[in-house]
């Protein structure tokens, strides 16, 4: 299966919700113990009596979950696997299944680590400009401890492919690791890899996949500003170097980018050098004049569909302003070039 379709295929996934209890204490004085996603969404609020609470509910089958009190300690996560659970909240700790039990030793010395580099990340925050040699130290400190975090976390990764604990890291650190490496943690195989949290690993991987330099560009279709669908294919691959630019109106550094890329289309147009614009709009009139008033004068596309937008999807854009620069014979030659990058390969092509 493609990387494109095996995306697709973990968010078509429908998960069985499963009865969870949560149950546990926590210190002297806390009142409330809250319930949350993974993006901080609330899902319940306990009270506090005795120095006890409990959670009963129900959710999807492997919902990674977070429990908080109102004194601002740290959170603990846990899973949802229709297993009973009991939580020591001042301790971090767990009783539950053996795969929740995994998971919290595995969180509570990632956690630690986390508290070393935001410790070491606040001290270099506070360093003035001027005190160079300082700064660097201390960056290098910091760099150090955030990369002991992501050790960590690859390191339980590769531990445990046999169950879904992976997609909670990977999910945190994916932009962060290369081809080789996302190929290696999205191995079909692996259980995890199915989790709805690697869908964006998966997506950064069809990214690297489809804009590699020395790869074909990849079709798709969408609409002009009439609403007329076309084929990327009708502008691309047919002897001109093309940009294929990922932007939006909503966009500001896009626009912001816009007056150097208007500059090496009028440089370079009449010489073959072309444009096309896949917009992440959701309106078709903010699209519309963002590109009359910005005096964009070249090839615009857009399905309209904001992030889930075909061009986003089969290239894997998680991020604008992005773009690739596509040969005459559809190859890809270069990716992300802004600025002065941008005009000094332009100026290399066209040897002015």
């Amino acid at each position: 299966m493609s990387v494109l379709l095996f995306a697709s295929a973990i968010l078509a996934q429908a998960q069985d919700a499963v009865i969870y209890t949560i149950s546990g204490t926590v210190s002297d004085g806390i009142k409330c113990v809250y319930l949350s996603s993974l993006r901080n969404e609330p899902i319940d609020t306990a009270l506090v009596e005795n120095g006890k609470f409990q959670f009963n509910g129900s959710l999807p089958q492997h919902t990674f979950v977070t429990l908080s009190d109102d004194a601002s300690n740290l959170p603990v996560n846990l899973l949802i696997d229709g297993t009973s659970v009991e939580v020591n909240m001042e301790r971090r700790s767990l009783k539950g299944s053996k795969l929740n039990e995994r998971l919290n030793k595995a969180d509570r010395q990632i956690t630690d680590l986390t508290i070393d580099y935001m410790q070491d990340q606040m001290e270099y925050a506070q360093v003035r400009q001027w005190q160079t040699e300082l700064r660097d130290s201390l960056r290098r400190v910091m760099n150090a401890s955030y990369n002991k975090v992501v050790v960590e976390m690859k390191n339980v990764i590769r531990a445990n492919p046999d169950n879904v604990i992976p997609a909670l890291y990977l999910s945190q650190i994916y932009n962060t690791l290369t081809i080789d490496e996302l190929k290696e943690y999205l191995d079909e195989t692996h259980v995890y890899a199915s989790h709805p949290l690697c869908v964006g690993a998966w997506r950064t991987l069809n990214h690297y996949e489809k804009t590699n330099i020395g790869t074909r560009f990849t079709d798709l279709v969408e609409a002009d500003t009439a609403g007329v669908s076309h084929r990327l294919s009708e502008y691309v691959g047919k002897g001109n170097y093309v940009l294929i630019d990922f932007w939006a109106s909503w966009c500001a550094p896009c626009l912001l980018e816009m007056d150097n890329v208007k500059a090496v289309y009028q440089k370079y147009h009449e010489k073959g050098f072309e444009i096309v614009g896949l917009s992440f709009d959701r309106g078709r009139q903010p699209w519309i004049n963002a590109i009359v008033d910005h005096h964009l004068n070249w090839i615009h596309l857009s399905d309209l569909k904001y992030w889930n937008s075909e061009a986003s999807v089969v290239y894997g854009i998680s991020s604008i302003p992005a773009n690739i620069l596509v040969d005459g014979n559809g190859i890809i030659v270069a990716t992300d070039l802004r600025g002065e990058e941008l005009s000094r390969k332009l100026r290399q092509i066209f040897r002015y």
